[in-house]
């Protein structure tokens, strides 16, 4: 499905039945994708993606004078997306269709229609939207094919609303976001309902998901493919009920602030502070919002010119000259906390127990890596012990834990190194625990790629070292509380 207009002309409620119960999968790369070939008939495109694990075929005999676009235009979306939306929207033992046919044809009706793993699209339609919607129609349908809504009771089927919000918000706000395609002006948010379902229930979950975590949409998949979904789901995962939920992003249209990212908007006016409390429990600034101070290079005495501060923030603006940024002073045990705002697909991290004496921080020190999880593919995730501790499976997605708010927004992290065992925490969600020099943790660095780097994880102490060679990054709020045992 397209556009709310094309759904009128053939009704929801027939397609919407008979498409969305059978109808969603998992990823990466499109440079893991095989090469496009015709088969015996020159309207039939077979691709083969992730080496072979997907199969997709695209049929134009319907509207053969197609064939030359689907193939240079249509047919790389599809590579790269297919894989994508499948990691998108995992399931604890759920497998995304391996075989998917997409048909083009004149006499479709409708705009374009899922069933299973069969999408159908209206030649005519596809023709007059080359420029415009035409790819990313099929990208919506492809979340289609991933979604197999199939865990509800017969007579008993998922609001549709979702159905279909889930799909233009992969398509408007993941596919192709510059299109604006979604995007909703002040004086349109009296009418505006979060259930209307397509477009505005993409800037619903759009707005949700910025403001709670990127990882709602993956959850409530998972809950509607498994026929667990219930208004409840809102409140446990925001704390707020849907009502109010709705009611908010209402607000936040009519203010003209509903697209822009937390990170966008007016900042805290106690950032880079300390309150009285603070001072009494023997937390310091590592940052004091306007110089680099107490900060230097790895293995140079002043700071890289790719770390600038602006506007209050610590920021690795050049990635290529800026490496890791290590404190003067060395810390044994400790509780940092910080805020982070990463670029998109950007890498960082936070190391500690760093020493000169290894030829790269992480030689020494371990990482807590930081990550935006929707666009970069380290398999290291964010919040993560890099390459040696992972958090607990999520009960709905059966992916590691994800409590991270979307690129270019701040989350906030907390890093706990202390004799009694160690604790990561993103947004104030417990990721982990583990104990250095622990048999455990021993065993782990053994088996890992660290095992051949004698000096990691040896030192006992040392430098709190923030990675710049990845990707854009900001800090602020950096603060630490040392330890005494």
């Amino acid at each position: 499905m397209s556009t709310p207009s094309a759904f009128s002309t053939i009704g929801y409620a027939a397609l919407a039945a008979a498409i969305v119960l059978l109808g969603v999968a998992e990823c990466p790369a499109a440079d893991a994708v095989a090469d496009t070939a015709t088969s015996e008939s020159d309207h039939q495109l077979e691709l083969d993606l992730e080496n072979g694990k997907y199969h997709i075929t695209i049929d134009t005999s319907g509207s053969p004078d197609l064939t030359e676009w689907a193939e240079q235009e249509l047919a790389p979306v599809v590579k790269e997306w297919y894989p994508m939306i499948v990691d998108m929207l995992p399931g604890k033992g759920f497998d995304a269709p391996t075989e998917v046919s997409i048909k083009i044809a004149d006499d479709i009706e409708g705009v374009a229609y899922t069933s299973g793993d069969r999408v159908s699209c209206n030649g005519n339609w596809m023709r007059r939207q080359l420029d415009g919607e035409a790819r990313g129609a099929v990208v919506h349908e492809l979340v289609h094919v991933v979604q197999q809504y199939r865990g509800w009771r017969r007579g008993n089927r998922p609001p549709g609303w979702l159905v279909e919000g889930v799909c233009d918000y992969i398509r408007w706000f993941l596919y192709e976001p510059e299109s604006g395609g979604a995007l909703i002006a002040a004086n349109g948010a009296d009418r505006a309902r979060h259930d209307a379902s397509y477009r505005t229930t993409a800037n619903f979950l759009n707005w949700v998901s910025n403001k709670y975590g990127s990882n709602l949409v993956p959850k409530l998949n998972a809950r509607l493919r498994e026929g667990k979904y219930s208004v409840d789901f809102w409140e446990e995962y925001t704390g707020q009920p849907l009502d109010k939920l709705a009611a908010s992003w209402k607000k936040a249209l009519a203010a003209g602030d509903a697209e822009q990212p937390a990170a966008a908007q007016k900042d805290d006016q106690n950032v880079n502070q300390l309150t009285a409390e603070e001072q009494e429990q023997g937390w310091k600034l590592l940052f004091d919002g306007s110089s680099t101070d107490g900060w230097h290079s790895f293995k140079r005495d002043e700071v890289r010119e790719g770390w600038k501060v602006e506007d209050g923030k610590l920021v690795c603006a050049d990635p290529r000259n800026a490496g890791d940024l290590c404190t003067n002073d060395d810390y044994k045990w400790f509780e940092l906390r910080l805020e982070y705002n990463i670029s998109q697909g950007g890498n960082s991290g936070i190391m500690f127990h760093v020493t000169d004496d290894g030829g790269a921080a992480w030689a020494t020190g371990p990482e807590f890596q930081l990550e935006d999880n929707m666009e970069a593919h380290d398999p290291t995730r964010c919040g993560w012990l890099y390459a040696l501790y992972k958090p607990a499976e999520d009960a709905d997605t059966g992916q590691p834990i994800d409590a991270t708010l979307p690129a270019g927004q701040w989350n906030q992290v907390r890093l706990l190194i202390s004799p009694d065992g160690c604790v990561h925490e993103i947004n104030g969600v417990e990721y982990l625990e583990y104990k250095l020099g622990s048999e455990e943790f021993n065993e782990r660095v053994a088996a890992s790629k660290f095992a051949s780097m004698p000096l990691f994880a040896k030192p006992d102490k040392g430098m709190i070292a923030l990675q710049g060679d990845h990707g854009q990054v900001s800090f602020r709020n950096v603060k630490v509380r040392p330890i005494t045992e």
